[in-house]
């Protein structure tokens, strides 16, 4: 591997880490807006007899911090693997 290949690997490696940590810091604050808006003030989706709309919200709610962590981790895990020869 020339010279250009290892700063590639390791500039790779950095955004990996980089990302990996970002998507920890961000999963407390993205997890408490995600129970705030489920509450009973806001979207009450413990309620059963609410309307069929906001039951899709809800849904969409409950997917944001799993979608959020693998938009992250797959970011992350392209940046190490694609290779950026020009």
């Amino acid at each position: 591997m020339n010279k250009k290949g290892q700063a590639m690997l390791i500039f790779g490696i950095m955004i990996f880490v980089f990302v990996f940590i970002l998507a920890v810091v961000m999963t407390s604050p993205l997890k408490d807006f995600t129970d705030t808006a489920r509450d009973s003030a806001h979207l009450d989706c413990d309620n059963s007899s609410i309307a069929t709309g906001i039951q899709l919200t809800c849904v969409v709610i409950d997917l944001t911090l799993p979608l959020f962590i693998v938009t992250l981790l797959t970011a992350g895990t392209g940046f190490l693997v694609l290779d950026r020869r020009q």
